[in-house]
Parts: structure tokens; C-alpha cells; sequence
């Protein structure tokens, strides 16, 4: 029981991090200075959190640092349009995606490359989610913070960094993955160390290279970043990201894959429809229900 319990709390902390994604834009003008702050702020939370978790003891290897680096040039774009596509369109329909592709792309990964079993409830699971994303991308309307002038530019743009969104955080699982199955790998809180490490200082990094080119100006943008509305939002994020990782991590010893992963997938895109509907008014047809609760479903069949 205890252990399901801390899959619901995964659950609720991942859809925080959608919302508080969402509110960080709103609170600051997106540039690659502001998403840099960001990165290094919530990078920084987490080689903190998982230290400390970890009592300081940290393992290292090279065969973890090479896919530390490889995850970390990874989701520094994958920030970039989360903050960005949130601001064009639905909470719903992104956390749709993103949920989705952490799903379908390693599970073809594993068939393809890794020779795992395909069953008739996977097989359906990929076919009922494939017509769930297609209707979506029927259905989708732009945001009310979208240009009225060109809706449709707008739409597309939306669906194109929702299918980005969707790839990128596939492939996030796929270096999971691979991580796990590499000789001489460390073990998983020591990789998230690793890879949060090494997320700071390239971000860091990018940012003072941002700043050396008309620095002033753009250092007027990324300083509103500390104000306090926008620094409180970034250590939200930083907290909430990375303690639903240690959930999800720590549920993962005692509840079966097939169990876990369907349910934090389907509890995410549930409870960031209902948090969008209700926190930021966003209007969701009776259609795009459908829609959210088939992909809800879908993820229910791949446990068979």
C-alpha cells in the first residue's frame, strides 16, 4: 500500500511541474536566458537533493558520465519548449505527449533493439495511443495567448513542439535505459547526481557565452529572473521535478514495471486535464476527454 501511495505522490509531483512550467512562463518573457537561470537554479536543487538523499556518497564511472552528458544536452532543449509550447497552447494536450512519448519511444526501443517481448495488449496500447495523438492533433485549437492574427501558423507550431516534446522525452527513457543495461554503470540515484551536475554547469556555461554578446541587454532579461515571484517558481520546479523522481525511483523496487508505468502515465495526463480545466481555465471539448481518457486506456494495455 505505502509504496502505491508514493506512485500517487510521483503522480501529483510530475503534473505540478507541468503547471509550475506553465507559470513560469507566464511570469517571465522566455529567452535563452531566462530558460539558462532556470536550468542552472533547478540543477543545481537537484545535485543537492539527490546528495543529501544520498548521504554524499556518490558513485562515478566514465561509461555514466558519457550518458550524464548525453541526457544533459538532451533536456536542456526539452526545457526550452516545454516553457515555450506551454505558452501557446493546452497543459492537457502537452502533458499528453510528453507522457505518451516517454512511453511508446522506449517501448519501441526495447522491441527493436533489446529483442523484448511483444504482447496483444502492447500491441494495442500503441495503436489506440497513435489515434489518440492523431486526434488531438485534429482537434487542437490555439491558446487565447496565441496570435489571433494567424491561428492556424499558431496551431501548427503548437503540434510541431508537442511531437518534439514527444521524441525528446522518449528518448530521455531510451538513455535511461541504456544507462541501466551498460556495464560498469553507477547505480540510479548516482546518475541522477551526475547528470544534475553536469546540467548546471552546461547551463551555467551557455548562459555567460548568452551574455557575453550584448550582455547588458540580455542581462536586464535574465535578472528578472530573481525577482521573487519567478525564483520562487524556479525552486518549485526544482523541488518538485526531482522529488518525483526519488518517488518514482523508490516505488520502482517493489511494484512491477507493468503496474507503475501505466499508472504514473495515465495519472499525469488525468490530473494535468483536470488542473488545466480548473487552474488555467483552459477549455477542453468533450471530444478532447475522449481523447485524454483512450490515451488513459491505452496506457492501462500495456500492463497486458
Amino acid at each position: 500500500m505505502v509504496n502505491y501511495i508514493l506512485v500517487l505522490l510521483a503522480v501529483g509531483c510530475f503534473t505540478a511541474q507541468f503547471a509550475i512550467t506553465k507559470l513560469y512562463g507566464r511570469a517571465v518573457k522566455q529567452t535563452i536566458g531566462t530558460t539558462l537561470v532556470m536550468l542552472v537554479v533547478t540543477g543545481t536543487i537537484g545535485f543537492a537533493l539527490y546528495c543529501i538523499i544520498n548521504g554524499f556518497s556518490v558513485q562515478v564511472s566514465q561509461i555514466s558520465l558519457f550518458w550524464a552528458v548525453a541526457l544533459a544536452l538532451l533536456m536542456i532543449p526539452h526545457y526550452t519548449i516545454g516553457i515555450k509550447v506551454l505558452s501557446l497552447g493546452s497543459l492537457a494536450i502537452y502533458s499528453m505527449f510528453m507522457m505518451l512519448g516517454g512511453m511508446l519511444v522506449p517501448f519501441f526501443y526495447g522491441i527493436l533493439f533489446l529483442n523484448e517481448t511483444l504482447s496483444i495488449g502492447k500491441i494495442l496500447g500503441s495503436v489506440l495511443l497513435t489515434v489518440c495523438i492523431i486526434l488531438q492533433a485534429i482537434l487542437q485549437k490555439p491558446s487565447a495567448e496565441a496570435d489571433e492574427k494567424s491561428p492556424s501558423r499558431q496551431k501548427g507550431k503548437f503540434l510541431f513542439l508537442c511531437m518534439a516534446a514527444f521524441f525528446i522525452n522518449g528518448f530521455t527513457g531510451v538513455i535511461a535505459k541504456a544507462h541501466g543495461i551498460s556495464e560498469g554503470a553507477v547505480d540510479a540515484i548516482s546518475f541522477i547526481v551526475i547528470y544534475c551536475g553536469i546540467m548546471a554547469i552546461f547551463s551555467f556555461v551557455l548562459l555567460l557565452l548568452f551574455l557575453l554578446k550584448d550582455g547588458r541587454t540580455k542581462w536586464e532579461e535574465s535578472k528578472k529572473t530573481l525577482k521573487r515571484k519567478p525564483f520562487f517558481l524556479m525552486v518549485a520546479l526544482g523541488v518538485v521535478a526531482y522529488t518525483g523522481n526519488f518517488l518514482h525511483l523508490k516505488a520502482a523496487v517493489n511494484v512491477p514495471a507493468s503496474v507503475q508505468f501505466p499508472l504514473v502515465s495515465g495519472g499525469v495526463i488525468v490530473l494535468s486535464s483536470v488542473i488545466a480545466a480548473l487552474a488555467f481555465k483552459e477549455r477542453i471539448s468533450a471530444k478532447e476527454w475522449i481523447s485524454l481518457a483512450g490515451a488513459c486506456v491505452a496506457t492501462a494495455l500495456f500492463a497486458f
